[in-house]
């Protein structure tokens, strides 16, 4: 099940966060339930990687372990690790009121999807045109009343045209992801796959930290709760 859908905002990590993991870093991550974007961090952790979405319970986080990527039958087996490598993108920034007219027809966007019971989500669209309107001034700040004439790509308005508020744009970085934790983790996966017949003793050296509890697949020191989803989600 994905994550209960928030609105997208920067926030500090807690203590209590820096004292679990190590290594820890801001990226957008893609949910293989839904499809939605949503903010995440990072960390190795006992030789696996943790994906640990922002602002929601620790029992939502994702484990990542070698062994099991590095153990799916030929030839599928490099796709996999190329398709959760495409679920990680740097983070994608508001976009500033006073930047609205550096946007051209065509650029991708990040943009939120009201759904059902509230529900905010945030899926992929381009912008097709804007539609210039004065800008007004509240507590000394630009404030931008364009409207964004968007095409969906992704979720359940894939395909449509909507017109929205910059209240709900964000902006989707072309540069690649530079991720030290993330790009080690998943160049190890690789070179697990490179070692044919020996991917299987390989990886479990290489994740001998990770010891999974009895039925729960959960590491030897995550906190009561944690669960460990290999690969895609079912």
């Amino acid at each position: 099940m994905p994550p209960t859908a928030r609105k997208r905002k920067r926030k500090a990590p807690s203590s209590s966060s820096s004292r679990r993991t190590r290594a820890v870093s801001r990226l957008d991550f893609r949910s293989a339930a839904d499809g939605a974007w949503y903010a995440a961090r990072v960390a190795a952790q006992g030789g696996a990687l943790r994906v640990m979405y922002e602002e929601f319970p620790e029992e939502q986080d994702e484990w990542y372990d070698p062994a099991a990527l590095a153990a799916v039958s030929s030839p599928s087996r490099h796709g996999v690790v190329a398709a959760l490598r495409a679920r990680f993108r740097m983070a994608s920034p508001p976009l500033d009121d006073a930047r609205c007219r550096d946007l051209r027809p065509g650029t991708p966007l990040c943009v939120s999807c009201p759904l059902d019971a509230g529900l905010l989500k945030f899926y992929d669209a381009f912008l097709e045109s804007v539609l210039p309107a004065a800008h007004g001034t509240v507590d000394g700040e630009e404030r931008c009343a364009c409207r964004f004439a968007v095409r969906w790509t992704e979720g359940p308005r894939a395909g449509s045209r909507e017109e929205v508020g910059v209240e709900r744009v964000c902006c989707v970085q072309s540069s690649p992801v530079q991720d030290p934790v993330l790009n080690e983790f998943l160049d190890g996966v690789t070179r697990l796959l490179g070692n044919g017949s020996g991917v299987g003793a390989t990886a479990s050296q290489a994740t001998g930290a990770v010891a999974a509890a009895e039925g729960g697949g959960v590491p030897g020191d995550a906190p009561p709760g944690f669960h460990r989803k290999f690969g895609a989600r079912p």
